[in-house]
């Protein structure tokens, strides 16, 4: 495998400020991005894979923009195809990254104080090839991407847009918002039908996967072929084979009125898909996520007091969780692997994790003391986490705490096992990996954390 070869004051992200931190569809990978370019890390272990430095001085290996007549209420739609000329760049920020499950390929938006694209153009990089393979620009800034092997799905301030993974990309639908300030959707491939046409989905879309860690390979590798072929390219029919493998795809975003949620199937290829409209807060929503086989849907609104879950098939409320009384900015969520806990993170960097595995009935998770009398607020009947953890506790004697900036750090989790959490900080630029286990009594359950270090100090 090549190694990546980089200026020395490039080579470390103690130098760079981060600008995204993201979970790759099963949580198997997280990728962050920042003023100079981006990183690539394996969960389970925790090891580096793939680090990319753009010289604020080198040529973009992208292409001249192939524009096509599909414009709307966005603006000036364009692609770029991957066999194409060069174009030049100054920049080198990277403001948002979303990875295609464990392949060469990207979504990569500009950022940072000398982006390397636009703000308003979302690129489709392969890394492999270490060029632009598409590339959509829009009339206002592209604030989120989700990927799957036949869709791309672009956030804009008050749209979402979705697109066939193909060269160029297909417009399917355009969905509209209440302001989307912080880009809020998330998008989840039914498991099954994704296990049953991964094969297939790879004629559509050939890619390169990231390695898995070996006692031979560089934390700074390229990407290893994963494709039977070696054909890399994405398709250029504008068809997609494998959508039928892919046929359920269950996209959630907010709505168009305060606090509503809209549940689409976008893995079909009609114009028009069933929408489910779930009425899930009173104020804005400010964090949601999907579970694996998109049949769950958790959110938080701008208060942060509450998390509910619905039902994404009948939009019914299955459960209310009470994070505090206290307002907080709900910063990540996201379920475990086998659909039993949801883990919650919070500005506060307190850590919860609620039991939603019926096999106990919820019975996990912590009640009031009063709960059972009658006649008292709805405060002493609501269901707490069955366990948590304020993470300042492991942070005030770590040299890596930005302990002189009065910002606070936003944090990033993800499942590396059933009962282990993953943990990045934007500031303190390290991952920590927190573990689920009975406490001493043997009646109850803590999280402790087992292991933490700095990003890039591999």
């Amino acid at each position: 495998m090549s190694t990546i070869k980089s200026s020395s004051s490039l080579s470390n992200i103690k130098d760079s400020t981060i600008l995204c931190m993201n979970f790759n569809q099963d949580q198997g990978c997280f990728a962050i991005s920042h003023n100079h370019g981006f990183l690539v890390y394996n969960t389970n272990p925790i090891e580096l894979r793939v680090k990319r430095n753009f010289s604020t001085s080198s040529i973009s290996n992208g292409s001249s923009v192939i524009r096509n007549n599909s414009t709307g209420s966005t603006g000036s739609n364009s692609s770029t195809n991957s066999n194409t000329t060069a174009s030049s760049s100054s920049g080198s920020g990277i403001g948002h990254i979303t990875m295609l499950h464990r392949t060469n390929y990207l979504a990569l938006i500009g950022g940072g104080d000398s982006p390397r694209f636009p703000p308003n153009k979302l690129v489709i990089w392969d890394d492999l090839k270490r060029k632009t393979s598409l590339s959509l620009e829009f009339s206002s800034p592209v604030l989120n991407v989700l990927l799957s092997r036949v869709r791309i799905i672009v956030v804009l301030i008050d749209q979402i847009i979705v697109y066939g993974f193909a060269a160029p990309p297909k417009k399917f639908q355009t969905y509209n918002t209440i302001n989307n300030d912080f880009g809020i959707a998330d998008l989840s491939v039914n498991s099954n039908q994704a296990s049953n046409g991964s094969k297939n989905a790879v004629n559509d879309i050939k890619s390169r996967s990231i390695s898995p860690p070996n006692s031979s390979s560089s934390s700074n590798t390229s990407l290893k072929d994963f494709s039977p072929t070696n054909n890399n390219n994405i398709n250029t029919n504008g068809s997609s084979s494998s959508s039928s493998s892919f046929s359920y795809q269950t996209l959630a975003f907010p709505g168009r009125s305060v606090g509503q949620i809209q549940i689409v199937d976008v893995g079909g290829n009609n114009e028009k898909n069933t929408m489910n409209i779930i009425k899930a807060h009173k104020s804005n929503i400010r964090c949601l996520c999907l579970n694996k086989s998109g049949t769950l849907v958790a959110s938080a609104s701008i208060t942060g007091t509450l998390i509910r879950i619905h039902s994404t098939r009948t939009t019914t409320l299955l459960y209310e969780f009470r994070r505090g009384i206290d307002k907080a900015v709900i910063t990540s969520m996201k379920f475990s692997h086998d659909d039993t806990k949801l883990a919650v993170l919070s500005d506060k960097h307190t850590l919860h994790v609620y039991n939603i595995d019926e096999r106990h009935g919820g019975g996990l998770n912590r009640h009031h003391v009063l709960n059972n009398l009658p006649y008292l607020p709805n405060y002493f009947k609501s269901t707490w986490s069955f366990c948590s953890v304020n993470t300042n506790k492991y942070h005030h004697d770590d040299d890596s705490a930005n302990n002189s900036s009065t910002e606070i750090d936003e944090g990033v989790l993800g499942w590396s096992g059933d009962d282990s959490i993953i943990i990045i900080w934007k500031l303190k630029k390290i991952w920590e990996k927190y573990v689920i286990v009975e406490a001493e009594n043997h009646q109850e359950y803590e999280i402790i954390r087992s292991s933490w270090k700095k990003l890039d100090n591999d």
